[in-house]
Protein backbone atom coordinates (compact mmCIF):
# COMPACT_ATOMS: atom_id res chain seq x y z
CA UNK A 1 0.00 0.00 0.00
CA UNK A 2 1.44 3.37 -0.98
CA UNK A 3 1.94 6.33 1.32
CA UNK A 4 0.36 9.54 0.14
CA UNK A 5 1.55 13.09 0.44
CA UNK A 6 -1.18 15.72 0.52
CA UNK A 7 -0.31 18.97 -1.23
CA UNK A 8 -1.15 21.64 1.32
CA UNK A 9 0.01 24.78 -0.47
CA UNK A 10 -0.44 25.95 -4.09
CA UNK A 11 2.66 25.84 -6.22
CA UNK A 12 3.15 29.25 -7.78
CA UNK A 13 6.79 29.21 -8.68
CA UNK A 14 7.13 26.15 -10.90
CA UNK A 15 4.53 26.30 -13.65
CA UNK A 16 6.23 23.66 -15.74
CA UNK A 17 5.79 21.06 -13.01
CA UNK A 18 2.09 21.71 -12.57
CA UNK A 19 1.12 19.91 -15.78
CA UNK A 20 2.93 16.81 -14.60
CA UNK A 21 1.14 16.94 -11.27
CA UNK A 22 -2.24 17.28 -12.93
CA UNK A 23 -1.65 14.08 -14.88
CA UNK A 24 -1.33 12.03 -11.70
CA UNK A 25 -4.09 9.76 -10.36
CA UNK A 26 -5.95 10.01 -8.08
CA UNK A 27 -6.53 13.72 -8.65
CA UNK A 28 -6.46 14.85 -5.03
CA UNK A 29 -3.37 13.02 -3.78
CA UNK A 30 0.03 11.85 -4.93
CA UNK A 31 2.06 8.93 -3.76
CA UNK A 32 5.40 9.97 -2.38
CA UNK A 33 7.10 7.60 -4.78
CA UNK A 34 5.43 9.27 -7.76
CA UNK A 35 6.04 12.83 -6.61
CA UNK A 36 9.75 12.32 -6.02
CA UNK A 37 10.41 10.01 -8.95
CA UNK A 38 11.72 12.87 -11.09
CA UNK A 39 13.08 16.39 -10.80
CA UNK A 40 9.89 18.28 -11.87
CA UNK A 41 7.91 16.62 -9.09
CA UNK A 42 10.69 17.26 -6.58
CA UNK A 43 10.86 20.91 -7.59
CA UNK A 44 7.10 21.18 -7.14
CA UNK A 45 7.43 19.91 -3.59
CA UNK A 46 10.19 22.47 -2.90
CA UNK A 47 8.06 25.26 -4.34
CA UNK A 48 5.28 24.18 -2.00
CA UNK A 49 7.70 24.33 0.92
CA UNK A 50 8.64 27.91 0.06
CA UNK A 51 4.96 28.78 -0.32
CA UNK A 52 4.32 27.36 3.13
CA UNK A 53 6.57 30.04 4.62
CA UNK A 54 4.01 32.59 3.45
CA UNK A 55 1.03 31.09 5.31
CA UNK A 56 -0.93 33.39 7.62
CA UNK A 57 0.26 31.31 10.57
CA UNK A 58 3.85 32.11 9.64
CA UNK A 59 5.55 34.96 7.74
CA UNK A 60 2.32 35.81 5.95
CA UNK A 61 0.98 37.30 9.17
CA UNK A 62 1.69 36.04 12.68
CA UNK A 63 5.50 35.75 12.61
CA UNK A 64 5.78 39.37 11.45
CA UNK A 65 3.13 40.81 13.77
CA UNK A 66 3.03 38.98 17.09
CA UNK A 67 6.62 39.83 18.22
CA UNK A 68 6.04 43.54 17.57
CA UNK A 69 2.50 43.62 18.96
CA UNK A 70 3.46 41.87 22.18
CA UNK A 71 6.71 43.81 22.71
CA UNK A 72 5.34 47.29 22.08
CA UNK A 73 5.91 48.41 18.48
CA UNK A 74 2.25 47.91 17.59
CA UNK A 75 -1.14 48.52 19.14
CA UNK A 76 -4.71 47.86 18.03
CA UNK A 77 -6.51 50.47 15.95
CA UNK A 78 -9.89 48.77 16.44
CA UNK A 79 -11.72 47.08 19.29
CA UNK A 80 -13.71 44.37 17.52
CA UNK A 81 -12.81 41.38 15.34
CA UNK A 82 -9.17 41.61 16.36
CA UNK A 83 -6.56 38.90 15.94
CA UNK A 84 -3.81 38.08 18.46
CA UNK A 85 -5.62 39.85 21.28
CA UNK A 86 -4.54 37.20 23.81
CA UNK A 87 -0.93 37.78 22.76
CA UNK A 88 -1.34 41.53 23.26
CA UNK A 89 -3.02 41.04 26.63
CA UNK A 90 -0.42 38.49 27.81
CA UNK A 91 -3.30 36.04 28.25
CA UNK A 92 -2.16 33.11 26.13
CA UNK A 93 -3.09 29.74 27.61
CA UNK A 94 -2.20 26.24 26.37
CA UNK A 95 -5.84 25.40 25.56
CA UNK A 96 -6.42 28.11 22.98
CA UNK A 97 -3.41 30.35 22.42
CA UNK A 98 -3.44 32.28 19.14
CA UNK A 99 -0.04 30.74 18.46
CA UNK A 100 -1.24 27.13 18.77
CA UNK A 101 -2.06 26.96 15.07
CA UNK A 102 1.39 28.30 14.25
CA UNK A 103 2.92 25.45 16.26
CA UNK A 104 0.90 22.89 14.30
CA UNK A 105 1.52 24.61 10.97
CA UNK A 106 5.29 24.72 11.37
CA UNK A 107 5.51 21.07 12.36
CA UNK A 108 3.31 20.17 9.41
CA UNK A 109 5.70 22.08 7.17
CA UNK A 110 8.63 20.22 8.72
CA UNK A 111 7.03 16.93 7.72
CA UNK A 112 6.79 18.09 4.11
CA UNK A 113 10.37 19.36 4.06
CA UNK A 114 11.65 16.11 5.55
CA UNK A 115 10.04 14.18 2.72
CA UNK A 116 12.00 16.34 0.27
CA UNK A 117 15.29 15.75 2.08
CA UNK A 118 14.66 12.02 2.37
CA UNK A 119 13.33 11.19 -1.10
CA UNK A 120 15.05 13.63 -3.48
CA UNK A 121 18.43 11.79 -3.42
CA UNK A 122 16.66 8.94 -5.23
CA UNK A 123 14.90 11.12 -7.82
CA UNK A 124 15.98 11.17 -11.44
CA UNK A 125 18.10 14.18 -12.43
CA UNK A 126 21.68 15.32 -12.14
CA UNK A 127 23.74 15.16 -8.98
CA UNK A 128 23.99 18.95 -8.99
CA UNK A 129 20.19 19.33 -9.14
CA UNK A 130 19.59 16.87 -6.32
CA UNK A 131 22.32 18.38 -4.16
CA UNK A 132 21.05 21.95 -4.52
CA UNK A 133 17.42 20.97 -3.96
CA UNK A 134 18.23 19.12 -0.74
CA UNK A 135 20.43 22.02 0.42
CA UNK A 136 17.58 24.50 -0.01
CA UNK A 137 15.21 22.17 1.83
CA UNK A 138 17.68 21.91 4.72
CA UNK A 139 17.76 25.71 4.95
CA UNK A 140 13.96 25.79 5.13
CA UNK A 141 14.07 23.11 7.84
CA UNK A 142 16.63 25.17 9.75
CA UNK A 143 14.42 28.27 9.53
CA UNK A 144 11.36 26.35 10.75
CA UNK A 145 13.24 24.90 13.71
CA UNK A 146 14.83 28.27 14.52
CA UNK A 147 11.48 30.05 14.59
CA UNK A 148 9.90 27.31 16.72
CA UNK A 149 12.82 27.81 19.09
CA UNK A 150 12.27 31.57 19.20
CA UNK A 151 8.52 31.34 19.78
CA UNK A 152 8.35 28.50 22.29
CA UNK A 153 11.62 28.59 24.27
CA UNK A 154 13.91 30.91 26.12
CA UNK A 155 16.60 31.09 23.49
CA UNK A 156 19.42 31.98 25.88
CA UNK A 157 21.20 28.68 26.49
CA UNK A 158 22.21 29.69 30.04
CA UNK A 159 18.65 30.45 31.17
CA UNK A 160 17.76 28.09 34.03
CA UNK A 161 14.16 29.23 34.41
CA UNK A 162 13.16 27.07 31.46
CA UNK A 163 15.60 24.28 32.40
CA UNK A 164 17.44 24.62 29.13
CA UNK A 165 14.59 23.05 27.17
CA UNK A 166 14.60 23.38 23.42
CA UNK A 167 12.07 22.06 20.96
CA UNK A 168 11.01 18.69 19.61
CA UNK A 169 13.29 18.28 16.61
CA UNK A 170 11.73 16.84 13.46
CA UNK A 171 14.58 15.57 11.30
CA UNK A 172 13.02 12.73 9.33
CA UNK A 173 9.65 11.76 7.83
CA UNK A 174 7.30 10.91 10.67
CA UNK A 175 5.24 7.73 10.69
CA UNK A 176 2.35 6.90 13.00
CA UNK A 177 4.32 4.03 14.50
CA UNK A 178 7.26 6.25 15.45
CA UNK A 179 7.87 6.99 19.15
CA UNK A 180 6.36 10.21 20.50
CA UNK A 181 8.79 13.10 20.17
CA UNK A 182 10.46 14.66 23.19
CA UNK A 183 11.95 18.09 23.63
CA UNK A 184 15.64 18.34 22.90
CA UNK A 185 17.87 20.61 24.95
CA UNK A 186 18.62 24.09 23.70
CA UNK A 187 22.12 22.96 22.84
CA UNK A 188 20.82 20.03 20.79
CA UNK A 189 18.27 22.26 19.09
CA UNK A 190 20.87 24.83 18.07
CA UNK A 191 23.23 22.07 16.94
CA UNK A 192 20.61 20.62 14.58
CA UNK A 193 19.90 24.05 13.07
CA UNK A 194 23.58 24.86 12.62
CA UNK A 195 24.22 21.43 11.10
CA UNK A 196 21.53 21.90 8.45
CA UNK A 197 22.84 25.33 7.51
CA UNK A 198 26.52 24.45 7.45
CA UNK A 199 25.85 21.33 5.38
CA UNK A 200 23.85 23.40 2.90
CA UNK A 201 26.54 26.11 2.71
CA UNK A 202 29.20 23.50 2.05
CA UNK A 203 27.49 22.25 -1.12
CA UNK A 204 25.94 25.46 -2.50
CA UNK A 205 27.78 26.95 -5.45
CA UNK A 206 28.74 30.62 -5.62
CA UNK A 207 26.14 31.51 -8.26
CA UNK A 208 23.52 32.32 -5.57
CA UNK A 209 20.71 31.00 -7.73
CA UNK A 210 17.99 28.65 -6.53
CA UNK A 211 17.07 25.36 -8.15
CA UNK A 212 13.62 26.64 -9.19
CA UNK A 213 13.37 28.23 -12.65
CA UNK A 214 11.86 31.62 -11.82
CA UNK A 215 12.23 34.46 -9.34
CA UNK A 216 15.10 36.55 -8.01
CA UNK A 217 18.05 35.13 -6.11
CA UNK A 218 16.59 36.68 -2.95
CA UNK A 219 13.55 34.39 -3.25
CA UNK A 220 15.52 31.21 -2.56
CA UNK A 221 17.97 29.91 -0.05
CA UNK A 222 21.47 30.15 -1.50
CA UNK A 223 24.96 30.22 -0.02
CA UNK A 224 24.57 33.90 0.94
CA UNK A 225 21.09 33.67 2.48
CA UNK A 226 22.07 30.50 4.34
CA UNK A 227 25.08 32.36 5.78
CA UNK A 228 22.87 35.29 6.77
CA UNK A 229 20.50 32.99 8.65
CA UNK A 230 23.45 31.18 10.22
CA UNK A 231 24.88 34.47 11.51
CA UNK A 232 21.53 35.20 13.15
CA UNK A 233 21.38 31.73 14.69
CA UNK A 234 24.90 32.16 16.08
CA UNK A 235 23.82 35.50 17.58
CA UNK A 236 20.97 33.84 19.46
CA UNK A 237 23.23 30.96 20.46
CA UNK A 238 25.70 33.49 21.84
CA UNK A 239 28.43 32.01 19.71
CA UNK A 240 29.86 35.48 19.38
CA UNK A 241 33.01 34.71 17.40
CA UNK A 242 31.07 32.69 14.83
CA UNK A 243 28.33 35.34 14.62
CA UNK A 244 30.95 38.02 14.02
CA UNK A 245 32.97 36.13 11.42
CA UNK A 246 29.91 34.90 9.49
CA UNK A 247 28.32 38.34 9.34
CA UNK A 248 31.68 39.97 8.57
CA UNK A 249 32.37 37.65 5.63
CA UNK A 250 28.96 38.25 4.10
CA UNK A 251 29.12 42.02 4.55
CA UNK A 252 32.53 42.19 2.88
CA UNK A 253 32.14 39.57 0.16
CA UNK A 254 28.44 38.88 -0.31
CA UNK A 255 27.89 41.42 -3.07
CA UNK A 256 25.15 43.30 -1.18
CA UNK A 257 25.11 46.98 -0.25
CA UNK A 258 23.03 49.13 2.05
CA UNK A 259 20.21 50.93 0.27
CA UNK A 260 20.96 54.65 0.09
CA UNK A 261 19.03 57.05 2.28
CA UNK A 262 17.37 58.61 -0.76
CA UNK A 263 16.09 55.21 -1.92
CA UNK A 264 15.13 53.73 1.43
CA UNK A 265 11.42 54.54 1.43
CA UNK A 266 10.96 53.57 -2.22
CA UNK A 267 12.71 50.23 -1.61
CA UNK A 268 9.73 49.11 0.46
CA UNK A 269 7.23 49.91 -2.31
CA UNK A 270 8.60 47.78 -5.15
CA UNK A 271 8.66 44.08 -5.91
CA UNK A 272 12.22 44.42 -7.20
CA UNK A 273 14.61 43.38 -4.40
CA UNK A 274 16.61 46.19 -2.84
CA UNK A 275 20.40 46.07 -2.91
CA UNK A 276 20.44 45.00 0.75
CA UNK A 277 17.76 42.33 0.54
CA UNK A 278 19.21 38.86 1.15
CA UNK A 279 16.15 36.63 1.58
CA UNK A 280 12.55 37.61 0.96
CA UNK A 281 9.24 35.91 0.19
CA UNK A 282 7.68 37.12 -3.08
CA UNK A 283 4.07 37.64 -4.08
CA UNK A 284 2.39 37.81 -7.47
CA UNK A 285 2.09 41.19 -9.19
CA UNK A 286 -1.58 41.36 -8.19
CA UNK A 287 -2.43 39.48 -5.02
CA UNK A 288 -5.88 38.19 -4.15
CA UNK A 289 -7.04 37.51 -0.62
CA UNK A 290 -5.91 38.76 2.76
CA UNK A 291 -2.20 39.50 3.05
CA UNK A 292 0.09 41.01 5.66
CA UNK A 293 -0.48 44.47 4.20
CA UNK A 294 -4.23 44.15 4.77
CA UNK A 295 -3.67 44.50 8.51
CA UNK A 296 -1.97 47.88 8.04
CA UNK A 297 -4.00 49.17 5.09
CA UNK A 298 -5.73 52.54 5.06
CA UNK A 299 -8.17 51.13 2.52
CA UNK A 300 -9.16 47.83 4.16
CA UNK A 301 -11.62 48.53 6.96
CA UNK A 302 -12.23 44.82 7.50
CA UNK A 303 -8.70 43.68 8.30
CA UNK A 304 -6.87 46.89 9.23
CA UNK A 305 -6.13 46.56 12.94
CA UNK A 306 -2.44 47.11 13.84
CA UNK A 307 -1.28 50.71 14.26
CA UNK A 308 2.20 51.94 15.13
CA UNK A 309 2.57 52.64 18.85
CA UNK A 310 3.70 56.01 20.12
CA UNK A 311 6.36 54.09 22.03
CA UNK A 312 8.04 53.37 18.70
CA UNK A 313 7.15 56.61 16.93
CA UNK A 314 8.83 58.60 19.68
CA UNK A 315 12.16 56.90 18.99
CA UNK A 316 12.59 58.46 15.54
CA UNK A 317 13.94 61.98 15.14
CA UNK A 318 12.31 64.35 12.67
CA UNK A 319 15.21 63.84 10.25
CA UNK A 320 15.17 60.02 10.37
CA UNK A 321 14.02 58.62 7.02
CA UNK A 322 12.30 55.77 8.89
CA UNK A 323 10.14 58.18 10.90
CA UNK A 324 6.52 59.27 10.72
CA UNK A 325 7.06 61.75 7.88
CA UNK A 326 8.01 59.05 5.39
CA UNK A 327 7.48 55.45 6.50
CA UNK A 328 4.05 55.66 8.11
CA UNK A 329 0.60 56.18 6.64
CA UNK A 330 -1.74 58.45 8.59
CA UNK A 331 -5.40 57.50 8.86
CA UNK A 332 -7.00 60.88 8.30
CA UNK A 333 -10.07 60.09 10.40
CA UNK A 334 -7.93 59.50 13.48
CA UNK A 335 -4.39 59.80 14.82
CA UNK A 336 -3.44 56.22 13.97
CA UNK A 337 -0.39 55.60 11.82
CA UNK A 338 0.39 52.39 9.93
CA UNK A 339 3.66 51.08 8.56
CA UNK A 340 4.38 51.34 4.84
CA UNK A 341 6.77 48.40 4.88
CA UNK A 342 4.21 46.11 3.29
CA UNK A 343 2.43 48.60 1.00
CA UNK A 344 -1.15 49.83 1.39
CA UNK A 345 -3.62 47.18 0.36
CA UNK A 346 -3.68 43.40 -0.04
CA UNK A 347 -3.48 43.42 -3.85
CA UNK A 348 -0.23 45.40 -3.64
CA UNK A 349 1.48 43.19 -1.07
CA UNK A 350 5.22 43.72 -1.33
CA UNK A 351 7.72 40.91 -0.71
CA UNK A 352 8.21 39.98 2.93
CA UNK A 353 11.83 40.71 3.80
CA UNK A 354 13.17 38.02 6.12
CA UNK A 355 16.91 38.80 6.07
CA UNK A 356 18.53 42.12 5.17
CA UNK A 357 22.11 43.37 5.12
CA UNK A 358 21.27 46.04 7.70
CA UNK A 359 20.61 43.29 10.24
CA UNK A 360 23.99 41.72 9.43
CA UNK A 361 25.68 45.02 10.34
CA UNK A 362 23.86 45.05 13.67
CA UNK A 363 24.68 41.38 14.29
CA UNK A 364 28.36 42.12 13.67
CA UNK A 365 28.18 45.15 15.96
CA UNK A 366 26.66 43.20 18.86
CA UNK A 367 28.96 40.23 18.40
CA UNK A 368 32.01 42.53 18.22
CA UNK A 369 31.30 43.72 21.76
CA UNK A 370 30.68 40.25 23.16
CA UNK A 371 33.87 38.63 21.89
CA UNK A 372 36.60 37.79 24.38
CA UNK A 373 38.27 41.07 23.46
CA UNK A 374 35.50 43.61 22.74
CA UNK A 375 35.97 45.59 19.53
CA UNK A 376 34.46 48.98 20.26
CA UNK A 377 35.74 50.48 17.00
CA UNK A 378 33.89 47.93 14.87
CA UNK A 379 30.74 48.04 16.99
CA UNK A 380 30.55 51.85 16.82
CA UNK A 381 31.27 51.82 13.09
CA UNK A 382 28.50 49.33 12.35
CA UNK A 383 26.03 51.16 14.56
CA UNK A 384 26.91 54.41 12.77
CA UNK A 385 26.49 52.78 9.34
CA UNK A 386 22.85 51.93 10.04
CA UNK A 387 21.92 54.96 12.12
CA UNK A 388 23.53 57.45 9.72
CA UNK A 389 22.03 55.75 6.66
CA UNK A 390 18.66 56.61 8.20
CA UNK A 391 19.73 60.02 9.47
CA UNK A 392 22.90 61.46 7.88
CA UNK A 393 22.77 64.41 10.28
CA UNK A 394 23.85 62.17 13.17
CA UNK A 395 27.39 62.30 14.46
CA UNK A 396 29.50 59.16 14.36
CA UNK A 397 28.90 56.89 17.33
CA UNK A 398 31.75 56.82 19.86
CA UNK A 399 30.33 55.03 22.91
CA UNK A 400 33.02 53.62 25.18
CA UNK A 401 30.85 51.88 27.79
CA UNK A 402 29.98 48.30 26.79
CA UNK A 403 26.52 48.16 28.37
CA UNK A 404 25.57 51.53 26.90
CA UNK A 405 26.78 50.52 23.44
CA UNK A 406 24.85 47.23 23.54
CA UNK A 407 21.71 49.14 24.52
CA UNK A 408 22.31 51.54 21.61
CA UNK A 409 22.64 48.61 19.19
CA UNK A 410 19.45 47.00 20.52
CA UNK A 411 17.66 50.34 20.16
CA UNK A 412 18.88 50.63 16.59
CA UNK A 413 17.64 47.07 15.92
CA UNK A 414 14.22 48.14 17.17
CA UNK A 415 14.12 51.18 14.89
CA UNK A 416 15.61 49.54 11.81
CA UNK A 417 13.86 46.16 12.02
CA UNK A 418 10.46 47.36 13.23
CA UNK A 419 7.55 45.22 11.92
CA UNK A 420 9.98 42.54 10.74
CA UNK A 421 9.28 40.23 13.67
CA UNK A 422 12.34 40.71 15.91
CA UNK A 423 11.63 42.91 18.92
CA UNK A 424 10.18 40.34 21.33
CA UNK A 425 12.89 37.82 20.50
CA UNK A 426 15.61 40.42 21.07
CA UNK A 427 14.16 41.11 24.51
CA UNK A 428 14.02 37.42 25.41
CA UNK A 429 17.56 36.59 24.27
CA UNK A 430 19.00 39.63 26.09
CA UNK A 431 16.91 38.94 29.23
CA UNK A 432 15.00 42.20 29.05
CA UNK A 433 11.34 42.68 29.89
CA UNK A 434 8.51 44.36 28.02
CA UNK A 435 7.65 47.97 28.82
CA UNK A 436 4.70 49.51 26.97
CA UNK A 437 3.10 52.88 27.66
CA UNK A 438 0.85 53.34 24.62
CA UNK A 439 -1.98 50.84 24.36
CA UNK A 440 -5.14 49.43 25.87
CA UNK A 441 -3.98 46.17 27.45
CA UNK A 442 -4.88 45.56 31.08
CA UNK A 443 -1.24 44.61 31.73
CA UNK A 444 1.26 46.73 29.84
CA UNK A 445 4.60 45.36 31.06
CA UNK A 446 6.31 42.06 31.84
CA UNK A 447 9.49 41.31 33.74
CA UNK A 448 12.20 39.49 31.82
CA UNK A 449 11.69 36.27 33.79
CA UNK A 450 7.89 36.23 33.45
CA UNK A 451 6.79 32.90 31.95
CA UNK A 452 4.51 34.75 29.51
CA UNK A 453 7.49 36.08 27.57
CA UNK A 454 7.36 32.83 25.58
CA UNK A 455 4.36 30.97 24.20
CA UNK A 456 2.87 27.80 25.72
CA UNK A 457 3.09 24.41 24.02
CA UNK A 458 -0.46 23.65 22.77
CA UNK A 459 -2.46 21.61 25.28
CA UNK A 460 -3.58 19.29 22.49
CA UNK A 461 0.08 18.35 22.02
CA UNK A 462 0.84 17.73 25.68
CA UNK A 463 -2.44 15.78 26.10
CA UNK A 464 -1.59 13.41 23.27
CA UNK A 465 2.10 13.12 24.06
CA UNK A 466 2.81 12.54 27.75
CA UNK A 467 6.53 12.99 27.08
CA UNK A 468 6.08 16.57 25.83
CA UNK A 469 7.03 18.91 28.69
CA UNK A 470 5.04 22.13 28.97
CA UNK A 471 6.83 25.45 29.41
CA UNK A 472 7.12 26.47 33.05
CA UNK A 473 4.25 28.60 34.33
CA UNK A 474 1.59 27.27 31.97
Amino acid sequence: MKNYLYILFPVLLVLSACEKLLDKEPTDQLSIEELFSDMPGSKSALAGAYKGLMSSEYYGMKMMIYPDLMAGNLKFSKTTNTRLDDVYQFNCIPDESAMNDTYRDLYSQLNNVNNIIYYVPSASGTDAERTKLVAEAKCIRALLHFDLLRIFTRTNATDVLNQGMGIALNLKPQLYADPSPVRATLGESYAAIVKDLTEAISVFDDANAGILPSGNKQNYFTKSSAKALLAKVYLYQQNWDAAFSTADELIKNGGYSLTANANYVASWATKTPATESIFELPFEQIVSGTTLSSYYSLNDNTYRMYAVSNDLLGLYSSTDVRGSATMFNLLTTSTYRFTKKYADGGTLQMPIKVLRLSELYLIRAEAALEKAIPDFVQANADLSAIARRANPALALSNITDKAQLIDAILLERRKELAFEGNLLFDLVRRKKGISRTDGTATTMSLDADDHRMIMPIPKATTDVNIHMIQNLGY
